[in-house]
């Protein structure tokens, strides 16, 4: 809607329309109106004035409201939808509230009472045009504070996106049409919980004044939430993109800003990516907020250009996020965990010794995903804890409906060792289950263990303190050594199955089983060899000192109900 100005007499600057079905009222109205400058037009009922609203721009309507057909406060109800509204002012021979107050509730900015009198039309214009650009400046006010963050006088995230949308150039998807970048400002967090916000805020600023003075005035800079900032470069290359982060990098973190009556200054982490043919707005923000993912994640530099490579860390991580999913979803609903089972035997007797508890999780569509996957997803995302509860309470269970001369053996994560809570809920649990602490072994693997050597000791000593076991798994594959073994007093040594499928036919892999069985005895290790196949390797295991073997020649692992019925058969 257009604010009209009163012009000078004899100097039309707008156009109106007076709508009346009596010719005296519209030759009265019209000549008021033009000696107040308005170039003015006529129509004698609502259809004629629509028509004359969609030809040409009108910027105000002094309407009659009884008129024949469309009625004035039709007239001002249908055309406030236009594209272009006008101002209304109604007019009436009849003095009365009603009609007053729907004229308002309808839009309308005036309401006189016939007959028309200059003054009071003047007074009423003036009014009008007063009234609708307070109405207009509040408007204005209102969208600038949808449009711009307060803190720092930048547009805001719904704003850059809405600008983005309207860029031609993103829409012709040219190469090096233009670049997204997303730039975050490192150690907020620290400034806000160290300094107090009015610091973090100080920092925030202290950005987005060193950025806007390093952007151009064809590109556009925005702050789109807590300490990231973005920027669209026009007509930059993928090769100039990443010069251009690393120059406005280098110009903020050396720049100084004082703090608590120090110098400080910024270090910024930055991901790119560049427009491309059939990208949207959408596809460009996320590659940027992937690259920006990666320089956090794995560059040195802390700036990262999204490339066509980064689409396979991409669906990795995709991936990673279903079975995340997935993983959530089980330790929502522990129905869906299952454990199997899987005999170890004595080479030498051919009995059972104990069985390895192996974790299966259902899928949404009730089959077994990869657990491999699923541990280390939980590894990542914090949920390896609630995965190791989960699996411990269901083996305790489970170790109470098999016969009291097997053991089972429990696998943990390397990433819960030196979780207290996890340790005192093993604890609990173990004393809780009514069960003889030494039917329980639990599973380390090699390269878990040395990496945090202090915390496995403590660990194990305090499990093996209720009367439990250890063996050390995997063992061969890392980088061990046997006065870590002793140190931590493990029961059981776990030879890699890699060292054992070929074992028959590979003289190295022989050597490395006759050393490590000699070696074991040393220290009182029991050996179990993994991934044993066929008889001729139990022969030659049993051979070479080996106490106990695993592996599908002795049995596949097996939901509980199904090791049972073979126990009892």
């Amino acid at each position: 809607m257009v604010n009209p100005q009163i012009m000078e007499e004899g100097r039309p600057s707008k156009h109106a329309i007076v709508v009346d079905d009596g010719l005296v009222e519209r030759l009265l109205g019209k000549a008021m109106l033009e000696k107040l400058g308005f170039s003015v037009k006529t129509a004698s009922n609502a259809e004629e004035a629509l028509r004359m609203i969609d030809q040409q721009q009108i910027d105000l309507v002094l309407c009659d409201i009884a008129m024949p057909g469309m009625d004035g406060l039709e007239l001002l109800n249908t055309a406030r939808s236009h594209p272009h509204a006008p101002l209304f002012i109604m007019s009436t021979n009849h003095n009365d509230a009603e009609h007053a107050i729907a004229s308002m509730r309808l839009g309308a900015y005036g309401y006189l009472i016939k007959p028309l009198r200059f003054e009071h039309l003047r007074e009423t214009v003036t009014e009008v045009m007063e009234k609708y650009k307070s109405d207009q400046d509040r408007a204005h006010r209102a969208d600038k504070q949808r449009r711009i963050d307060p803190l720092t006088n930048l547009i805001n995230k719904s704003e850059f996106m809405r600008r983005l949308d309207e860029r031609p150039q993103l829409a012709a998807s040219a190469p090096g049409a233009g670049a997204l970048l997303l730039i975050k400002v490192s150690g907020l967090n620290h400034i806000n919980h160290s300094y107090g916000r009015p610091a973090g805020n100080k920092v925030l600023q202290f950005a987005a004044s060193i950025l806007t003075r390093l952007v151009r005035p064809s590109d556009i800079l925005a702050r789109i939430g807590g300490d990231l900032f973005a920027i669209y470069l026009e007509n930059v290359t993928q090769a100039q993109l990443e010069e251009r982060a690393r120059s406005i990098a280098t110009t903020v973190e050396e720049s100084k800003m004082v703090l608590t009556g120090e110098a400080f200054s910024l270090n910024l982490v930055i991901g790119g990516a560049c427009s491309g043919k059939n990208l949207e707005v959408e596809d460009l923000f996320n590659r940027a907020d992937f690259a920006l993912h990666l320089a956090r994640e794995h560059s040195l530099g802390q700036i990262h250009i999204y490339s066509e490579a980064d689409e396979i860390h991409k669906r990795e991580l995709a991936h990673q996020l279903n079975t995340l999913s997935l993983a959530r979803a089980a330790l929502n609903d522990h129905s869906r965990i299952v454990m199997h089972y899987q005999p170890v035997v004595n080479l030498v007797t051919g009995e059972l010794n104990h069985y390895e508890a192996l974790l299966r999780v259902l899928d949404d569509k009730g089959s077994f995903c990869m657990t491999g996957e699923l541990v280390k997803t939980c590894e990542v995302f914090g949920l390896i804890r609630r995965l190791d509860q989960a699996i411990i309470e269901l083996c305790l269970e489970d170790i109470k409906r098999i016969p009291e001369d097997a053991c089972v053996a429990i696998n943990l994560s390397g990433k819960s060792i030196g979780d207290p809570d996890l340790l005192q809920f093993i604890e609990n649990r173990v004393l809780a289950a009514g069960i003889d602490p030494r039917r329980l072994i639990f599973e380390l693997t090699e390269t878990a263990a040395f990496f945090n050597i202090g915390d496995v000791r403590h660990f194990v000593q305090k499990i093996k303190s209720l009367g439990c076991r250890f063996a050390l798994d995997d063992f061969g594959v890392g980088f061990s050594s046997f006065y870590y073994i002793k140190e931590l007093d493990f029961d059981y040594l776990k030879l890699d199955g890699s060292f054992i499928v070929k074992l028959t036919k590979n003289p190295h892999d022989q050597v490395f089983v006759r050393a490590m069985v000699e070696i074991s005895k040393v220290f009182g290790l029991s050996v179990i060899a993994e991934w044993v196949e066929d008889e001729e390797t139990v022969v030659m295991l049993r051979d070479l000192g080996v106490t106990m073997g695993q592996g599908y020649h002795f049995g596949k692992p097996a939901m509980l109900s199904t090791v049972l019925k073979k126990i009892l058969h």
